[in-house]
């Protein structure tokens, strides 16, 4: 027999889950070492006393009923003895047992708010998805490294200061970005007031994912000050501890309209929109600064210049990001070999197009495919 001290902490916490999920006991004890262990999963600080509130309404939903006869079936002769799991078996486990996890359990009409730290060869770091079956509204704010949000129609690598938005039913996942080695997130679910729609409104990426950039540092430091409030108050036992945390989100979605206010002197100049949709367009083709200069009826100086002005990348830099990004999307979205795909937009060698891939991307296209294609769907 195994003894607990000799398991990693991937196998603890999948020992811990599975023994608690298919017992009789309505309370979760948690060991220390578990306990250590399932906040490395979640990349949260979550406490003793989080997990036990969760188990208690986890057991009451309607759903755990068959939930948990299914995780007996299928689990049982790997989870159930008293060998230790192998690291492959826990992680599929708790996976499974996440992805199968009736999410309306998670949020109570309340505000839930929380910080994730994701760091590369942690669990934590395993992707999320989220097929559009939320029963609330989520908010993020990155403090620290990249990440990356993407499903069939969209995809966007967010750093400090970028805000996410979604609606209940966006359809989603996000990992730490293949090029990072950590991600730091603070987040909030939650039911919107009726009055705060108008201040929802932001740069809509795809059904239901909004997004914004917040300007500067000290607008960062100010916003991730509000949120740190509000993940306070998740532990104020008063009885305006709800109006206090309603309070506080509502000054962060004010503030955050506020910054995403673009004034018309920002609005982007009708020949860049041209040269962008000209390059769009044209993206599987081989052309030059020249002739997207003769699409806009501009000079090459004068439509490179214009370009870096409102675009804040060089034109070059703007059409290679273009390629990479469609190159990610057909990656996911196709069985298509890569070097299909790299012809599709606009490399004649493969390997070439590798190259310069694994130097943006941080990892090879085989290796991006892999690690986020196999979880899309369609």
């Amino acid at each position: 027999m195994t003894k607990t001290a000799a398991l990693t902490p991937t196998q603890q916490a999948a020992r811990f889950c599975y023994r608690w999920y298919t017992s009789d006991a309505a309370e979760p004890r948690i060991p220390e070492r578990g306990l250590s262990a399932l906040q490395s999963i979640v990349g949260s600080p979550i406490s003793a006393e989080e997990i036990s509130q969760f188990g208690r309404k986890l057991r009451q939903s309607e759903h755990f009923a068959n939930a948990q006869a299914g995780i007996i079936q299928r689990w049982q002769n790997r989870l159930g003895l008293d060998r230790a799991p192998t690291d492959e078996e826990a992680l599929a486990f708790i996976l499974e047992l996440f992805s199968d996890m009736d999410h309306a359990v998670i949020f109570d009409q309340g505000i839930t708010a929380n910080s994730s730290r994701y760091e590369r060869g942690l669990i934590s770091n395993q992707e999320l998805q989220f097929p559009g079956k939320m029963p609330c509204w989520t908010l993020h704010l990155t403090i620290d490294g990249k990440a990356l949000f993407l499903n069939d129609h969209m995809e966007i690598e967010v750093g400090r200061g970028d805000m996410m938005l979604f609606h209940p039913e966006a359809n989603y996942h996000y990992g730490l970005h293949p090029a990072a080695e950590h991600w730091e997130h603070l987040w909030v679910l939650f039911q919107p007031r009726a009055h705060w729609s108008e201040w929802l409104e932001w740069q809509v990426l795809d059904d239901g994912i909004a997004y914004l950039s917040l300007p500067d540092g000290r607008d960062v430091e100010l916003m991730e000050a509000l949120f740190r409030q509000l993940l306070a108050l998740g532990t104020d036992t008063s009885a305006y501890q709800s109006e206090l945390q309603h309070n506080r989100l509502e000054e962060i979605i004010i503030r955050a309209k506020s910054y995403g206010e673009l004034p018309e002197r920002n609005r982007l100049d009708k020949r860049i929109q041209g040269a962008c949709t000209y390059i769009q367009d044209n993206i599987s083709e081989k052309f030059s600064v020249d002739d997207v200069a003769v699409a806009c009826s501009l000079s090459p100086s004068r439509i490179s210049h214009l370009f870096k002005e409102h675009m804040g990348v060089s034109l070059k830099s703007w059409c290679g990001n273009l390629r990479l990004q469609q190159a990610r999307k057909k990656l996911l979205n196709s069985s298509d070999s890569i070097s299909v795909i790299a012809t599709q937009v606009g490399y004649d060698d493969p390997t070439q197009f590798a190259k310069y891939f694994k130097k943006n991307v941080g990892c090879s296209p085989r290796q991006f495919r892999q690690s986020f294609g196999a979880k899309i769907t369609n």
